[in-house]
């Protein structure tokens, strides 16, 4: 196994070892015991449990860091503004149907008073 005197990195573990410990730890070993003795949390070695019962493997699924997308184009100025001009024309729309729904709620008022 590594060295697990690093300080302030966490230990690296691979696919084999990872196994060993899982298959200690089906054999009955404390899993709090187990983790002190590796320096990781107990809650690691269920999660790599779970990820081999789901996944069939134990590499991790996402190594490193997230590559950087490439930049995109500038939107379309054009396409842009043709965008707008709806999103105009709709909210117009929409206040027009609230002026409508509250003229509607407005005579029903005035009628149930004239009752």
């Amino acid at each position: 196994m590594q060295e697990l005197e690093m300080v302030g990195r966490k230990p690296r573990f691979s696919e084999q070892e990872k196994l060993s410990m899982l298959l200690r730890m089906q054999n009955g070993e404390n899993v709090s015991r187990l983790a002190d003795e590796l320096g990781i949390h107990r809650q690691r070695l269920y999660a790599w449990r779970e990820q081999l019962r789901t996944c069939g493997n134990l590499m991790p699924s996402r190594p490193g860091r997230p590559k950087k997308r490439p930049p995109e184009a500038p939107p379309d100025r054009d396409a842009l503004a043709a965008g707008f001009a709806l999103s105009a024309e709709q909210r117009r729309a929409d206040v027009l149907a609230k002026a409508r729904r509250r003229i509607v709620e407005l005579e029903r008022k005035i009628g149930q008073h004239k009752v």
